[in-house]
């Protein structure tokens, strides 16, 4: 059995990222998880975004090293395997990089018509769920490990040499949530309400 302390506290910080997005917007009604000021995107696309990373990355997660692929074996996107695009009307070509919403401007992701929030929540869960799961499976030789990953999964890498290693992904995808997790405190707090969830 190999060591898990590393592996463990990486799962932690990653897990305790989603927990706290869904604690953030518990308390929001649907204007405040859709009302956005000027040049800014909504807590509900944050949260959306927050969550399709999330997906993405487990399903890459899942099959990233020969061991991995064994431990966990392959798990398609809940996205994909729900399919959410088509259900809440969504146009797949306009969702940004691998419909995560990467590259989408402000004015695009306002014009993103986000389901009820009972809805949203049910994806969101669904895909923070799958993605604990799988970093919770990792031990600390995996961390080290270089990526191995199929070009067309990671578009906005443009060679091998950028794929880097298990434990990269990780700390990417905690240091990622971490920042939309600040925006929704903050667009929180913009409306009135008490913004943080970490203390």
């Amino acid at each position: 059995m190999t060591g898990r302390v590393m592996a463990d506290a990486l799962a932690h910080i990653y897990t305790l990222n989603h927990r706290n997005a869904l604690e953030a917007v518990a308390d929001l009604d649907e204007d405040k998880l859709r009302w956005r000021p000027p040049r800014s995107n909504s807590v509900g696309f944050n949260l959306w975004h927050i969550a399709r990373w999330a997906d993405h990355f487990q399903s890459i997660l899942s099959t990233m090293t020969p061991t991995l692929r064994e431990r966990i074996g392959a798990t398609p996107e809940v996205w994909t395997r729900g399919g959410f695009a088509a259900k809440w009307g969504f146009v797949e070509s306009g969702l940004g990089t691998v419909q995560t919403g990467m590259g989408m401007d402000e004015d695009a992701s306002a014009k993103l018509a986000l389901p009820p929030k009972v809805e949203l929540l049910s994806y969101v869960t669904g895909a923070f769920e799958v993605a604990d799961r799988a970093t919770r499976l990792l031990r600390d030789d995996d961390l080290t490990q270089p990526a191995e990953l199929e070009a067309d999964r990671v578009p906005w890498l443009s060679s091998p040499t950028q794929y880097g290693t298990v434990g990269i992904w990780i700390a990417t995808g905690i240091r990622h949530e971490a920042r939309h997790l600040g925006m929704i405190e903050a667009l929180k707090g913009a409306t009135g309400l008490r913004g943080t969830v970490t203390v």
